[in-house]
């Protein structure tokens, strides 16, 4: 691919805009689109999406860029229903598809693997995002033409699932704590609320 030309120091500017472009994103909405057409000049896409994995390990959550597709409408989904369930189990350390509407791994009548076929969505790359050993999620991206994708995009597509990965696992902690101070303050109004009960 032509973005795997560049010379190391041209490429090693395109990480450090990713990494500026990232700072003060306080949503995982936006931090991928802050950085989609960024990607773009290391991995070239016509969608981008991340997919964080819930603290639970059984859910994931989809964003993207590019094109609106069922992937980011939907609520957080079952892992064990994605298209990339293999990835995000550590079954395999990365996904490549030179034509995923012709890949046997994907069935169109199975609602979670559609917008391949929805959006024609034939090369693609799906890398996990890891911090301290643990998958979090994964990056995927997808070009409408087949047979885009080589061993460089995946390289190149490593190195930014690298770098992102810390950042959404700072978001994920950070959604993680706003949740769980929004449940407390429940329970604190609750309990307030039945003393206040029990007084009167």
């Amino acid at each position: 691919a032509m973005a795997g030309r560049l010379a190391p120091s041209a490429r090693l500017n395109q990480f450090f805009r990713i990494s500026r472009l990232l700072a003060g994103q306080v949503d995982f909405g936006s931090a991928i689109r802050a950085v989609a057409a960024e990607v773009a000049g290391i991995v070239p896409h016509d969608h981008l999406d991340v997919c964080i994995v819930g603290a639970d390990g059984r859910l994931h959550t989809a964003y993207e860029s590019g094109i609106d597709t069922g992937w980011g409408r939907m609520e957080a989904a079952p892992i064990a229903e994605s298209p990339i369930r293999p990835l995000l189990m550590g079954e395999v350390d990365h996904m490549i598809s030179a034509d995923a509407c012709a890949d046997p791994r994907f069935d169109p009548d199975r609602p979670a693997h559609r917008p391949i076929w929805d959006h024609e969505l034939r090369s693609r790359i799906n890398l996990p995002m890891q911090v301290h050993g643990q998958i979090i999620g994964a990056l995927s991206c997808s070009l409408h033409r087949p047979g885009a994708y080589g061993a460089a995009d995946v390289k190149n597509a490593r190195y930014v699932a690298e770098l992102l990965s810390p950042y959404f696992f700072a978001l994920r902690a950070a959604e993680a704590a706003r949740q769980s101070a929004i449940v407390e303050a429940e329970a604190r109004a609750r309990e307030e609320g039945l003393r206040q009960g029990a007084l009167q």
